[in-house]
């Protein structure tokens, strides 16, 4: 905060919020000015040297070039110092080797030239001739000797300037360069006077060719060249730009190395030297561009570093802007947005805020709410030390509160120890819950009568159950019964239909209270460890009878890979696969019904199983299939001459998807309906039913029948019992007494699909038993049950196969007995129970309720106690823990007609041992009463 007070006080531009940002970028403009700076430097140094390495070779051929004319001058100077003067008539002895040359005006003046043969010879290597013009009124041009082929005439410009300069006596004129500047082949000249005392000795000279010149000055490394004269005027060059003698003009008394252009920018880099003992300059240039495009790696280099650095100083200041600079900036703005809109909000919150000191307890801060609410009372300056203690000394702090004004207001105080200006203060926060807690109260009002009209709902259903049940017990007793008794067929059929009757009012009762479980969230399974095959073969063989009275065809196809034992709630399973069968046989009038199971996948210790019933019914309307699974809906198909409560649909999807399953429906009208449920089961470490069957022999064993799909099924179980079974009708069989004919048909038998078959034959019908039955050396046996094929083809092939245990008829069920008390208020239950219990053996004495079963008890000496629940005076649970008070450890059961979730809870709360829900059969109470047997015989 100093530093800050501290900046700003120098500059405001350093002290505000977006100060960093600026000093940021500033740092980036030094950093990037300092890269361009270096990479400036880097440029310069490189081009300095490019340049003095040109310079070096530039200077290289100047030096050259100087030897080359050095070398032709002393060439010159000693031919002349070789000339001698010609005494008048001597006469001279020329030898072979020699050339004698003449020279001078006339014959007194005549000088003597010797040409050896080594001098022509090196005269010729290097290219020149050697010339002689004399002076006077005729100047005369002298060839002494020619080292090249082709020789031009001499360019009268050459003679004039050296007349020119005959009575120039005053002039040293040691050398003269001239050269032949109008001429299409330009010769260069080195001229000397043949006697430098004598002007009118004529002038010797080395005539050069201008293209022998400029290819002895031509250097690639240094560039073109330009030959100037004193003048500056172009004597010859090999390059096109003449141009450039013209800006050299300037520069003409003195060497010069530089760059030289047209305009604002430089275009060649330019030496120029004079040769010595000559006027003449020597000039060599390079193009500009071409220098620079010898540095195109560094320039490249440089131009990517530029780029490179530029983009990461940009990208690192975009960076460090944007992970720190522009956060801290958002920080501040939001710190400053955050104050101010907490000041807003304190104000227009629509809960009371106030800051209490923890010292005195007084406020620090308020709104206007808390003023209206609490400052007018003295609520707030009465409880302000309970809600600061409870917040600030114990342990665990209380920091809710609610209570009541003075003025009829509910507040809830919800509070928080903090610090504000340097002290410790709490924060609390009144919010006013006088509407929410009428609605509390209102709800909770609700709450009751719902719960209120549920319980009379659960305890109507309960109670109809009760009173409908306890009559239907009776007559489902009295049928029993009756049927036991010896009755003619009309009779029978009378009794069938009366016992069907009742069985689908109880089938209604159990829907009706399956449905309010459902609802209700009572309904739960009974896990047991059962055999599906078992489980699939009797829900058919309930429906057979009926599917051959309206002449469909009813039969299953189980898959062999099935597990023998799952775990799940059969009871439950049992009854969707009844609902399913029982509405495809009400609902077809023709054709078949077909039952599939099958395994979809299986992993370790867990089940996926595959049911469908299938059937060729009517078909469901496509505007009435998204209703089918509601309660009590009724398609219109289903009106016509068959009558339905509309639970059976919704009741098993309500099961299935309480086991964990799905259900799905595909029909179409004039077609029929398909239904597929799948359900996971859990399956035990149990073997299968290949291990529990003998194997059959490995003989073949033909399978016909007019549905493929029931053959290649029970073909499948065939080859999982050992046999090798073939599908199709067997071809004309020579000798082969082992194979085994197996025909299945999936209704009645109406006609034999092999009878020309010889050999053994099993015929396998939807109405045949389930004990194989030989007729006329021909097995027969039911469709739907597997081990009964099993059986019929083994002893088809000559095996004893172990015949599966019967199990016990109602008529064979042994004597139990056993000395029962029976408490049933109910006279025709108390009839009909005496009658069962008669019929298994037993000794019966009758209670008409709780209390004259409490007195009978303990005069009679009884093995155990079967009691309703609900009686008169004394009901059942109440006589129970009244025996079990009383040291009572003999058996009892309870006999309820209510079959609510939570009954049998009841009654071995109570102290019973079981529990019987009315209407119960013999067999029910057969296999409750057997396990007390033994027992009682022993306390005897």
């Amino acid at each position: 905060m100093k530093l800050k007070m501290y900046l700003h006080s120098i500059t405001p531009l350093l002290s505000s919020p977006h100060s960093a940002r600026r000093l940021l970028w500033t740092v980036a403009a030094i950093l990037l000015a300092g890269l361009l700076a270096g990479v400036y430097n880097f440029l310069l140094f490189t081009f300095n040297t490019e340049l003095s390495q040109r310079r070096g070779y530039m200077s290289s051929a100047i030096a050259e070039a100087h030897t080359f004319f050095t070398t032709r001058q002393a060439l010159l100077e000693s031919i002349s110092l070789s000339a001698t003067r010609q005494p008048e008539g001597e006469f001279v002895t020329v030898s072979a080797e020699e050339i004698h040359l003449l020279l001078g005006p006339s014959p007194q003046r005549q000088w003597n030239l010797w040409l050896t043969e080594r001098l022509r010879d090196y005269m010729k290597e290097k290219q020149v001739n050697l010339v002689y013009v004399s002076t006077g009124a005729h100047a005369k041009v002298s060839r002494l000797y020619n080292a090249t082929d082709a020789v031009s005439g001499f360019s009268e410009t050459i003679l004039r300037q050296l007349d020119s300069l005959k009575h120039d006596d005053k002039r040293e004129l040691d050398e003269l360069w001239l050269s032949e500047q109008d001429s299409p082949h330009a010769r260069l000249y080195i001229f000397i006077r043949l006697d430098e005392r004598d002007p009118q000795s004529g002038w010797l000279g080395l005539e050069m060719d201008s293209g022998e010149v400029s290819t002895a000055l031509s250097d690639q490394s240094a560039g073109q060249f330009m030959m100037l004269n004193s003048q500056g005027s172009l004597l010859f060059t090999n390059s096109l730009v003449h141009a450039l003698g013209d800006r050299l003009l300037p520069l003409q008394d003195q060497n010069f190395f530089g760059l030289v252009g047209s305009r604002w920018w430089p275009d060649h880099v330019v030496i120029r030297k004079q040769l010595k003992s000559s006027d003449w300059q020597l000039v060599y240039f390079i193009d500009l561009r071409s220098v620079m495009l010898s540095l195109w790696p560094q320039l490249l280099g440089a131009l990517l570093f530029c780029l490179i650095s530029l983009t990461l100083v940009w990208l690192l200041m975009r960076r460090l802007e944007q992970r720190f600079i522009a956060p801290t900036i958002h920080r501040i703005q939001a710190l400053v947005e955050s104050e101010l809109f907490s000041r807003d909000v304190i104000q227009t919150a629509p809960v009371a805020l106030c800051v209490l000191r923890r010292s005195d307890g007084q406020v620090v801060l308020e709104n206007t709410l808390a003023q209206q609410w609490m400052g007018q009372g003295g609520e707030r300056e009465a409880l302000s030390a309970t809600w600061i203690q409870h917040a600030f000394g114990s342990a665990e702090p209380e920091l809710t509160d609610y209570f009541e004004t003075a003025d009829g207001r509910h507040l809830y105080l919800s509070c928080a120890p903090t610090r504000y200006r340097s002290e410790d203060v709490l924060l609390c926060a009144f919010s006013d819950i006088s509407t929410r807690t009428q609605i509390e109260t209102t709800l909770q009002q609700a709450r009751q009568i719902a719960e209120a009209a549920n319980e009379a709902k659960t305890l109507f259903l309960a109670t109809m159950s009760h009173e409908i049940r306890t009559p239907l017990h009776g007559v489902l007793g009295t049928l029993e019964l009756l049927g036991r008794t010896q009755l003619d067929p009309q009779q029978k059929d009378y009794l069938h239909a009366i016992e069907s009757s009742s069985a689908t009012l109880l089938q209604l009762i159990c829907d009706v209270l399956d449905v309010s479980k459902i609802e209700a969230g009572q309904l739960a399974l009974e896990l047991s460890e059962f055999s599906v095959l078992e489980l699939a073969q009797e829900v058919v063989q309930a429906y057979a009878a009926a599917a051959q009275r309206k002449g469909l065809k009813l039969y299953a196809c189980y898959d062999p890979k099935l597990p023998d034992r799952v775990i799940g709630d059969v009871a439950r399973i049992r009854q969707v696969l009844n609902n399913l069968l029982s509405n495809a046989v009400k609902f077809t009038d023709s054709g078949r019904v077909v039952l599939r199971l099958s395994l979809q996948s299986r992993e370790g210790e867990r089940a996926s199983l595959l049911w469908q019933v299938s059937d060729t019914g009517r078909g469901i309307p496509q505007a009435a299939q998204p209703f089918i699974f509601e309660p009590f809906y009724q398609s219109e198909g289903s009106t016509h001459g068959v009558a339905g409560t509309g639970l059976g649909l919704p009741i098993c999807l309500r099961l299935i998807q309480l086991m964990n399953g799905s259900i799905r429906m595909v029909s179409e009208v004039g077609l029929g309906s398909s239904f597929s449920l799948s359900l996971p089961l859990e399956v035990p470490a149990t073997s299968g039913l290949s291990a529990a069957l003998p194997e059959l022999l490995p003989e073949t064993i033909h399978v016909v029948s007019p549905v493929r799909e029931l053959a290649e099924t029970v073909s499948g179980w065939l080859r999982k019992w050992g046999a090798r079974p073939q599908i199709g009708h067997p071809a004309h069989h020579q000798g082969d007494t082992d194979a085994v004919l197996l025909e299945l048909h999936p209704g009645s038998l109406e006609q034999r699909l092999e009878p020309d078959w010889d050999g053994p034959v099993v015929l396998a019908t939807g109405d045949g038993n389930h004990e194989p039955q030989i007729i006329d050396g021909t097995w027969k046996v039911n469709l739907n049950h597997l081990k009964a094929i099993h059986q019929a083809v083994g002893e088809a092939q000559g095996l004893q196969v172990l015949k599966p245990n019967k199990p016990n008829e109602i008529n064979e069920l042994k004597r139990l007995n056993l000395k029962i008390l029976v408490a049933e208020d109910n006279v025709i239950n108390q009839l009909i129970m005496s009658a069962q219990l008669e019929k298994l053996g037993c000794c019966v004495e009758l209670a008409s309720n709780g209390e004259e079963a409490l007195s009978i008890w303990h005069k009679g000496k009884f093995d155990l106690l079967i009691t309703d629940v609900n009686m008169p005076k004394v009901n059942g649970y109440e006589l129970t823990r009244l025996l079990r008070s009383q040291g009572c450890l003999s058996p009892i059961i309870g006999a309820t007609a209510n079959a609510m979730l939570g009954e049998e809870e009841l009654c071995l709360g109570a102290g019973m041992n079981h529990c019987l829900v009315k209407p119960f059969n013999l067999q029910a109470l057969f296999n409750c009463l057997a396990p007390y047997e033994g027992a009682a015989h022993e306390t005897l």
